[in-house]
């Protein structure tokens, strides 16, 4: 999911048993139980339901937003499939995805999420806001609290986010975060009929937990 806001994989094989050093937490990401919802100083995120699909269709319907999702705007009719497909899938191993709502005075207003990565302990995350809520920093805090949600109640170790880099407001968002530029990836994958370009940011769970701490 290329983070558009609009939101933001390609995993690598996993190193010999004999070639990876010692870690002094398990590779396998850990799981416990967050507490929903999530409550930053603005918003609140929980994870989606069914009854959500309208809210959804708000943004996801916009050809401006899903363009940097690489996929065509939703109708109703798919709104209500993916919402319903989203609320009851499982979180528990790779390949998962975990999608929240994003609230703000009780409106659903945008989406995280947090995609289960094959490599160890690793996660995407991707984002969407409705176009009237941005420019008030709600994107970033949002992310922030799905970084938080990712390193410390799911135990990951690394969380990226794969962005078209002509989605200015995405990298903004990445760099406010700390998230650093890993990669360049050129004309790796094709939107509107044209080549696209891809930037990779990631971050560590001690590198977010010093900027926690700042």
């Amino acid at each position: 999911m290329p983070s558009s806001v609009p939101p933001a994989s390609a995993p690598r094989p996993d190193a010999a048993p004999d070639a990876v050093p010692a870690l002094a937490t398990p590779v396998r990401a850990y799981r416990s139980d967050p507490g929903w919802p999530v409550v930053t100083a603005r918003l609140t995120l929980r994870p989606v339901a069914p009854d959500d699909a309208e809210a959804f269709l708000a943004w996801r319907s916009s050809p401006d937003v899903v363009r940097y999702m690489y996929q065509p705007p939703w109708d109703r009719a798919t709104a209500r499939t993916k919402l319903r497909t989203w609320s009851s899938a499982p979180f528990e191993e790779a390949g998962d995805v975990q999608v929240l709502a994003v609230e703000s005075d009780g409106e659903v207003v945008g989406e995280t999420m947090l995609k289960w990565a094959a490599a160890p302990r690793q996660a995407e995350v991707g984002y969407a806001l409705h176009p009237d809520v941005s420019g008030h920093g709600l994107a970033t805090e949002a992310v922030r609290a799905t970084l938080r949600l990712a390193f410390e109640s799911y135990g990951f170790h690394r969380v990226f986010a794969r962005i078209d880099e002509e989605n200015l407001g995405s990298v903004r968002v990445a760099q406010r975060l700390g998230m650093r530029q890993e990669a360049r990836l050129v004309e790796s994958d094709v939107r509107d009929g044209v080549w696209s370009t891809e930037l990779v940011f990631a971050i560590l769970d001690r590198e977010f937990a010093e900027r926690e701490l700042s």
